[in-house]
Parts: C-alpha cells; structure tokens; sequence
C-alpha cells in the first residue's frame, strides 16, 4: 500500500491535458475563462450625462449663484437611445437624461436640481465646476484593454461586462466527461417496489452521478453490471471510448468476482497504483490509458464518496480550469479523536459554529 499523499501525488502526475470549448454567454456562469478577453469597445462607448438635467456650456455658466442666476435658451433634448444632432451655441442649452449622450459644444451638466426651467428657458442658479456630471468615453477603459484575465471564474457580473461589450461567446475550460459503473450481481434499482432479501438497493450510482454533475463534470455513460467478465470488459471499453475519467464501483477488492482491475488492464489501463493506507476506501484502484483516467472505486458508499471527495473532485476541478486542491476549513474538534489503526483516518465530521448552529 501507498500513503495518501503518495497516491495523491501520482494523480497530480497523469493529470490529463485540459480541453477547451466555446460557450454562449447564456450557459457560462460558473465556468472559467481559458484564454485573456480585451475590449472591443471603450467604456462608456461616448461622453454622456451622470445626470437628469441640462447640458450647457462652462463658459455660459461659470458666473451662475443664486443671487445672479444664468439665463439660457433650450434648443432640443437628448435621450438615451435618441440623442441631439445639432451644435449647442452660445446661450444654449439642451434637456439631458442620465445615460444621454452629449452634443457638439456642451461641456457640463447642470442637474434639474439646481435649474428652474420654463418651456422656452433654462435658469441656471449654481454650478461647480466644468465636466461636472460627465462620463467621459473611455474613462473606465479604452477598446484593447485587458477585460478579463485567463482564469476568471465567470460570475453574473462578469457576463454581464461581456455582454456590455458585445461578446456572445467565450472559450472556457470543458466540462470533462465521466463514466459510472457500478458492478454487483446483488445490487437493485434503488427505487424497485421490493426487493428480495439477498439483495442490495444500489445508491452508488445516483451518489456518483450528483457528485460529478456538482463538480462541473458531464455524464456520458451510466450503466450498472453484474459480476460478469466480459459485461465488465465491455462496460470498460465502451467507457473509455467516450470518457475523460472513468468511475468504476464495487469489483475492486481481492475476492473472486472482483473483476475490474483485470478488465481495466486487458482494455489497455496501466495500473498506476492499488490499495492506499486509509481508510475508509483502502481498496482503491487508480490507472490510466493514454488521456483517459480510471478510478476504481470500494462498493461500500462511505468508501466510494471520501475516495471521490479526496481523489476524483480535485480532478474534475482541476480539468475545469481550476487547481488541484481540496478546500481547507479549521476547527476545533468537540471531543477527543483517537486513531487505533496504522493508516490514515479519514474521519467524517459536522461542523457547528460556538453558538451551536450550523455554519
């Protein structure tokens, strides 16, 4: 048998490559950006109003107090969506909408605020300073800056930056592909009305399946076989032609009808490791054919989900762009935790804050 940081250590050394895929906007929250993004536009697109108001010109306006109002002529608006065609002159001005884009000659906003306006006049009462309330073109960014780094988990601001910018699709990191098999004759439809006494419902399968969907995997094959040499064969090689990683329960011990390790090994797998010095999950099966990684997994299902958690999760993360680490918490245990055995103690346990409440 091996450590666990032995075994781990060879995983980590036949990661396979990482793939590729380009996904719409719509579908690529949660995934993780596989090369750098720049902008294609500046942001803002053009110099707009911050503000509700009246865009004027500094040299009219840079007198305005209360007590010496300015008086000036409106000639038009600008909307968001429709903007005013024309050159603001000298005693001028233009109703504005936050958002609205700012004419030929304008160079400060005046917020309704601090205006009185009639149909034909605006009078402006006080202003602070020039380019007051503007967004000027590309102040947040120029066209060609870097957007997002390669590595960025997308979160719904991301995409929507994206969209911003007129980008429909990215290239992210590919979901990787799994298989489940799950072996034994005894085993059931978990959900079968009855069952005959010797047998088992399975859950394995439904478990491992969740657990690949939670970690960003894509289910190609499920599929269930009894302790059958050649089912277990051609389940194998069926897996291996459509698979990234390949997920085998049960049939990986040392008795008789444990069949998997062999059929892996006559469909191409070189074992990389047996038996790790844990528990649970001691039985563990770990073997690779070219791209394709294969884990065979206890049939108990504490074994199969702490083998899945502390091996196969960080796999799947890693393949999705991310690293291959396992998630660290500290604590203090609420009773004394002694190991009386000579592997590891994978210990399962609940976690409660000092209040006595879940976290």
């Amino acid at each position: 048998m091996i450590s666990i940081e032995e075994a781990l250590q060879i995983v980590r050394e036949n990661l396979p490559s990482r793939r590729t895929e380009s996904l719409s906007l719509a579908n690529a929250r949660g995934r993780i950006l596989a090369e750098e993004i720049f902008a294609r536009e500046a942001s803002p697109r053009f110099t707009n109003s911050a503000m509700d108001g009246f865009a004027v010109r500094w040299e009219d306006v840079q007198s305005a107090f209360a007590d010496k109002p300015v008086q000036l002529q409106i000639v038009g608006e600008s909307q968001a969506g429709i903007p005013f065609s024309g050159e603001l002159h000298p005693g001028q001005a233009i109703r504005i909408s936050t958002g609205a884009m700012l004419c030929a000659g304008a160079d400060t906003i005046v917020p309704v605020e601090d205006a009185d306006m009639t149909e034909q006049t605006v009078i402006v009462r006080r202003v602070e300073k020039m380019h007051q309330h503007l967004r000027f073109q590309g102040e947040e960014f120029a066209a060609g800056a870097p957007l997002l780094p390669k590595g960025t988990p997308l979160s719904p601001a991301h995409i929507a930056l994206l969209a911003s910018q007129g980008i429909a699709t990215v290239s992210v990191y590919a979901s990787p592909v799994v298989s489940v098999i799950v072996t034994g004759t005894e085993l059931m439809p978990y959900d079968a009305a009855e069952i005959a006494p010797w047998q088992i419902r399975e859950s394995n399968g439904i478990m491992l399946r969740t657990a690949v969907a939670a970690s960003g995997g894509r289910i190609t094959v499920v599929e269930q076989v009894g302790d059958d040499y050649q089912q277990t064969i051609n389940a194998v090689r069926n897996a291996l032609e459509q698979s990234d990683v390949v997920i085998f329960s049960g049939g990986v011990s040392v008795g008789p009808h444990d069949l998997v390790k062999k059929a892996a090994r006559e469909c191409g797998f070189e074992t990389l490791f047996w038996k790790v010095k844990q528990k649970p999950g001691k039985p563990l099966f770990f073997a690779r054919h070219q791209e394709t990684l294969f884990f065979g997994l206890p049939g108990n299902p504490v074994s199969a989900y702490m083998c899945y958690l502390y091996y196969i999760h960080p796999l799947l993360s890693y393949l999705l762009g991310g690293e291959f680490t396992h998630r660290s918490i500290s604590g203090e245990v609420g009773e004394s935790i002694v190991n009386k055995i000579a592997r590891t103690h994978l210990i399962r346990v609940r976690l409660t804050n000092r209040e006595g409440q879940p976290p």
